[in-house]
Formats: C-alpha cells, structure tokens, sequence
C-alpha cells in the first residue's frame, strides 16, 4: 500500500509542459504538416502565374507612358482571330467600360462591315527591346546563382524565377517584337484613340509547337529525366534499355527554371489551338471537354501534391500541378464567365500578387529552410521529384 501511495503521489506531483512549450510543439507539428507544404506551394506557383500575367501589363503601361509608341508608325497588319472580326471587335467593346473606346472600336466594327478597315501594329520601340532582354538577362542570373546554392528547395525557387523571367522576355515579348515587325495581330485593341492590332505573338506561339515537340522527343528518351508523366509511360512500354531514370542531379534550379517553361509552353499551345475555329473553337465541346478534364486533373494533382515528401519535390511538382489548376481559369476568362483581376493596373491588385508572391516566396523560402516535411523513407525518389531536364 505504501508502494502504491509514493508512486501515485509521483505521478501526481509530476512535471507536466508549461503552456509555451505545448504552443512551439504544436508550431513545430504544424510547420511540419503536409497541409502546411500543399497550401504554401500551390499559393506560390498561382501566384507566380497571376503575377506574370500582370507583370506584362506593367511593362506595356510602362512602354506606353516612356517609349509613347505612334499607332501610325507601325506595320499594316493581317489579324488571325480566334473569332470572326465582327464578334472580336464586338468583344473588345464589351471588355472596356471607356466611352471614347466603345466610339473608336464601334466605328471600326462599321469599317469591318463594310470591308474597309485597316489596322496597324505598334512600333517596335528601344524600351520593349531593353525590357526583354533585361528579363531575360536577370533570368540567367538568377538560374546561375542556383549553382552556389546547397537547398534543392531554394535551387528550386530561384529557377522557378529565373524560368518565369526568361519565358517572359525571350519568348513572350521576343514573340511581341517579331509580330509588331511583321505585321502580325490576333485581336484588335485602342490605344491612343487609334485601333490598332495586338497580341500577335500569340499567333506565332501557335506555330512554335515543332521546337516543343523536338524538345519532349529528347526528354521522353533522357536517363535523368524525372518527369512523371514521362515515368508513367517508361514503366507500360520499352522505352529504355536500363532503370527508367538514372543520374545524380546536383542542382534543381535550371531544371524548374526549364519545367515551368515548357509546361506554360504546352498549355499555351493546348488551349491555342483549341480556340482556332479550324480546330476547335473557343466555345466548342473540345473546350468544355478541356475545362471538365483540367477540373478533374487539378483535383488528382492536388491530391498528388499532398504525397510528395520534401519541400523540394512539392515545389517542382506544384508547377504542373497549378499549371493544370489555372487552365479552367484561363477558360473561363476566355468565355468573360469571370474577371481577369491579374490584367487589371489597380493597387489592389499589385498588393494581392506581387505582395503575396513576395510574402509566399518568403513564407515558402522560410519553412523549407527550416524542416524537411516527411520521413526519409516515405516516398520513392524517382516518383516524388518532378525535374524534367
């Protein structure tokens, strides 16, 4: 009995956690959480997407108030719309809310009746060119800084950056400046009280689907590719002569600066050419059957994303996952179904995706700094990295 009595008297008396070392635990465990990894990578890439997409309003707004190109020094242009030049200009009236537009695009909507309108590219001007070649020049930088880096997680944000910049400068605007020499428009805007026709480096993205193949050619066949999709298909057909993947990789950062890429790459030309009227059409049961697919996809990713074990591997995986996400948003922008706020120069605006992609990045940068998410052995090393390269 008196054994009894001492040993509940110890148990009693017992230290128990103060109240501030419960709170860290509880910290540590949430820091460490899954939930924790998924929510902050997925933020990251959304908002690397929707912020990229502003970036390049910026950069125009920024041309037209520096550079002040003239409408009527630029080329006479040929428009390959997605839509008849009637229903185009019909859609540009109903995008803008600006009276002096709605008149500008109203008379050019009667020209177009009648056959008899014409309209220009804008100039090819010096900041346009400084622009994108200062992107792209930064973009390099940042993918080599990658290189002094010993995080596969930061090597993997710094190339997700550097990707995003060099896409946005070489590809999209060296497209801008070729469409604006040759005369190449996909839709008509009003710019200083003059039509003019815009976005033609779109047409000639269509048209660049022979480099993306050339380049998924030689992926689906490279030893140190760890592209999923590419991994599903080595392990039903023989493809390989050895392992399905092989190689150490030593730096992740070109690798998500090459995956983000060619991933915006391929959608870009999905939904292209699926809004071509030859093809498809923007309102046509391929493009719904797209949206209801992508809905389903970013379900299974997101799911997929929640399994990846390390900071790593979540955040190369989170780009083709989100990639897959924004497609019914990039949809359903296309039908007017819902505001595009990223193509909007608003403070709000710039305080929701630049402020947030900074305030994610840090977030993300900050967490997997601190704790690797997962055990060592929770996951296959092949299957739970995305490098494509």
């Amino acid at each position: 009995m008196l054994a009894q009595r001492i040993a509940t008297t110890a148990a009693t008396t017992a230290p128990t956690p103060r109240s501030g070392e419960r709170v860290r635990a509880r910290g540590r465990a949430w820091h460490g959480s899954r939930w924790l990894r998924t929510i902050l990578t997925s933020l990251f890439v959304l908002l690397m997407l929707g912020s990229a997409h502003l970036f390049m309003v910026a950069v125009n707004a920024g041309e037209h108030a520096i550079a002040r190109p003239d409408p009527a020094a630029g080329v006479p242009a040929r428009l390959f719309t997605d839509l008849s030049l009637e229903d185009e200009l019909a859609a540009a009236s109903a995008r803008t809310h600006d009276p002096a537009e709605r008149r500008v695009i109203a008379a050019g909507l009667a020209a177009a009746e009648a056959g008899t309108l014409e309209v220009r590219t804008l100039p090819v001007t010096r900041f346009l060119v400084y622009a994108a070649l200062g992107m792209s020049a930064l973009g390099l930088l940042l993918i080599w800084i990658t290189s002094r880096i010993r995080s596969d997680a930061a090597q993997s944000i710094l190339g997700i950056f550097g990707g995003n910049l060099i896409w946005t400068g070489a590809v999209e605007y060296g497209f801008t400046l070729a469409s604006r020499s040759l005369g190449i428009g996909k839709t008509v805007a009003v710019v200083d009280g003059q039509l003019v026709a815009s976005y033609g480096e779109y047409v000639l993205l269509k048209h660049s689907w022979g480099g993306l193949l050339l380049i998924l050619a030689y992926l689906l066949f490279l030893e140190s590719s760890r592209c999923p999709v590419f991994l599903w298909w080595r392990e039903r057909t023989p493809t390989m002569r050895g392992p399905i993947a092989t190689g150490r990789i030593d730096n992740y950062g070109p690798r998500s600066a090459f995956q983000y890429a060619t991933t915006v790459w391929f959608f870009y030309l999905l939904l292209l050419w699926t809004y071509d009227e030859q093809v498809a059409g923007v309102y046509s049961l391929t493009t719904k059957s797209i949206l209801f697919a992508a809905i389903a996809g970013s379900i299974y990713c997101t799911w997929k994303l929640h399994q990846q074990a390390g900071w790593g591997p979540a955040i190369r995986y989170a780009v083709g996952a989100m990639i897959v996400v924004w497609t019914p948003i990039e949809i359903l922008g296309k039908w007017g179904v819902m505001r595009q706020p990223w193509l909007l120069l608003e403070p709000t605006t710039f305080a929701v995706f630049f402020g947030g992609l900074g305030l994610g990045t840090w977030a993300l940068w900050r967490a997997a700094r601190r704790r690797r998410v997962g055990a060592p052995g929770d996951a296959d090393a092949v299957h739970s990295e995305l490098a494509v390269a």
